[in-house]
């Protein structure tokens, strides 16, 4: 507006005066050459007569072709007057749909493919038409009618302009006009979202961000939504970025959806399978910039957490190279960022935690509600020189799908543990150590498993058993006898508490003694079960120096000859010979020659029990 002032008040109301009279641009022209008035010095003149012209077309006293004459007029409509912006809050307070302002729109159309619309006004076009209403009248028409029509029809202009193109927008701009998009939450407006991110990607702070909520407004849609914005829309937008954008927008959109929309995660993996030209996106060396949440406030992910969710975004880009299937131990363009992602982890893993690597990755993948995606076989096959079998494919596949899965779970199963303790060792050996082997509570199930479990949960037991290094330490010590109290000793037997990690060795050498009683009197295994079974616990006794009491004897005895003769089984000489020697050795000869008598060769094997073995 012109500056205040008492001459210029009566300027101002004497110019108000002749525009009454003013109804065509021409009138207008006369009056500001017989006033003087100059419109390039002072251009709020020149909004204060477009104005008059608005408030005469709002009568009827003015078409619309005046007010287009007047913007055509480049010695009437002055850059920076700002009078495309009122044009267009005019038009929108007027009902977008009316066809009466198609061609005032369109002149605003015009006037961004000339390049002579400042692009502070440009901004404030765009956040005006994105308040705009429908008009009443829902008449479909062939011209922009629409507010996404609108800004399609803008995008274009300015795509045709050689002044100021896409590629000359600025950040204010795109933040202004991606932000309206966001802000009216039409799926109708994701394809014009996409042109304006393809178009800002020298802007990758910005245009990174961007990306990633609209990427995710695309994933939340229904199916059919998707395809109407694009089947391949969020593909397509990864494939158009540059390596590093692309690169930072499939971080932060992993990101996110780990942090806020995990249901979406499936659908993601889904579209980084479609991505285009796979080995430059992971070429990017923005996959290794991985910063703390001390540098990036912003952030809720750990650093662990972070690399995770990178490995698994590579991870899925590598099913999409052309490479063969993932078993084979070809060379993949996702090698080399893997693998150092790998070395990240495992030295944070290091510094942080007490855990393996594998058992840290698992919980991680578990804690982020990651869909499984192999990555278990990676960090392995990562490592391996073979070739993973099945079997540990399988379990390793189980134990990433499903955080159900618990390493006591796998420790029951006899295939699975086999197959996951070569890479899962230091967590079986810390889980079995955490159990107090003499404690009343577990001799006591461990008793009533011997007793009437069936060769499944027995061999369970043998396991742990096999597994618990104190144990076998404990046992080895057992040879060392408690000070008698008549002693009088100055030093107690062991003055610390006992704990799991430090079972007392006589209290560990009668739990193995008892454990072998009630498998040779067990109700559910078979007589040769049963006599395997005892023969365990005595070789594992003499394999850890540990002594042979008369129980473990006679319990070899019982199961390897009483029960076989009660049940009409032969009793084979090498068995009887064995057996026989056990007993000599431990109780004496004495002993041996009234309890033991030549074996009865008459019986036989039962067909059942003969093919029945005890081995693990």
């Amino acid at each position: 507006m012109p500056p205040d002032g008492p001459d210029e008040v009566s300027r101002d109301q004497y110019l108000r005066r002749r525009l009454r009279e003013c109804r065509t641009v021409e009138a207008v022209k006369r009056v500001v050459r017989q006033l003087d008035v100059d419109l390039l010095r002072e251009p709020g003149y020149s909004r204060f007569i477009f104005d008059h012209l608005l408030s005469c077309s709002r009568t009827g006293e003015l078409g619309v072709d005046e007010l287009v004459s007047f913007l055509d007029d480049p010695q009437l409509n002055i850059r920076g007057a700002r009078n495309y912006l009122t044009a267009v809050e005019y038009i929108a307070s007027r009902g977008i749909r009316h066809g009466k302002w198609h061609p005032l729109f369109d002149n605003v159309v015009q006037a961004l493919e000339l390049g002579i619309v400042p692009p502070e006004e440009l901004c404030a076009i765009i956040e005006a038409i994105a308040k705009a209403a429908p008009a009443k009248t829902e008449r479909k028409r062939q011209f922009p009618d629409t507010v996404t029509a609108m800004y399609q029809a803008m995008w274009d202009a300015i795509g045709r302009c050689d002044i100021y193109g896409h590629s000359d927008l600025d950040e204010g701009i795109v933040d202004a006009w991606l932000g309206a998009l966001w802000e009216r939450n039409v799926c109708d407006d994701l394809p014009l979202a996409k042109s304006i991110l393809l178009a800002a990607q020298r802007l990758e702070p910005a245009c990174c961000s961007w990306a990633t909520l609209f990427l995710t407004r695309w994933l939340e849609l229904p199916k059919k939504l998707r395809v109407g914005a694009g089947e391949v829309y969020a593909s397509d937008i990864l494939s158009s970025f540059k390596p590093d954008l692309a690169t930072a927008a499939v971080i932060s959109t992993t990101e996110f959806l780990a942090s806020n929309k995990k249901d979406l995660l499936g659908r993601w993996h889904s579209c980084l399978l479609q991505t285009k030209d796979i080995p430059q996106l992971v070429s990017s060396k923005a996959w290794l910039d991985v910063r703390s949440r001390d540098d990036i406030t912003e952030s809720s992910l750990s650093l662990q957490h972070q690399i995770i969710l990178r490995i698994w975004a590579l991870r899925t880009l590598s099913k999409g190279l052309s490479d063969g299937p993932l078993w084979r131990k070809d060379v993949r363009a996702t090698d080399v960022p893997i693998r150092r992602l790998f070395g990240l982890c495992e030295s944070i893993n290091k510094n942080e935690t007490s855990e393996d690597m594998l058992s840290s990755l698992m919980k991680g993948i578990h804690d982020l509600g990651l869909p499984a995606n192999g990555l278990l076989i990676l960090a392995v096959d990562m490592k391996a020189r073979n070739t993973l079998t099945k079997s540990a494919r399988r379990t390793l596949t189980n134990m990433e799908s499903s955080s159900n899965i618990s390493f006591a779970n796998i420790f029951a199963n006899l295939d699975a543990y086999n197959a996951s303790t070569p890479h899962f060792f230091a967590k079986f050996e810390q889980m079995t150590r955490q159990i107090d082997i003499t404690s009343p509570d577990f001799i006591s199930h461990g008793l009533d498993l011997a007793r009437t479990g069936d060769s499944r949960s027995v061999w369970t037991l043998i396991r742990l058993l096999r597994s618990h290094t104190p144990l076998k330490i404990a046992l080895s010590k057992s040879w060392i006898p408690i000070p008698d109290p008549s002693e009088k000793a100055l030093v107690r037997y062991y003055p610390e508490p006992r704990t799991s990690d430090c079972p007392d060795p006589h209290a560990a050498l009668e739990m193995i003694h008892l454990l072998a009683v009630s498998l040779a009197c067990s109700r559910r295994l078979s007589p040769r079960r049963s006599y395997s079974l005892v023969h365990w616990l005595y070789v594992f006794l003499v394999k850890h120096n540990a002594p042979v009491k008369p129980a473990i004897a006679r319990a070899l005895y019982h199961a390897g000859v009483e029960r076989f003769r009660r049940e009409g089984l032969r009793v084979s000489l090498t068995q009887y010979a064995y057996i026989y020697d056990v007993v000599e050795e431990v109780e004496g000869s004495d002993v041996v020659e009234n309890l033991m008598e030549p074996p009865r060769i008459g019986h036989r094997f039962s067909g059942g029990e003969e093919g029945e073995a005890c081995s693990e």
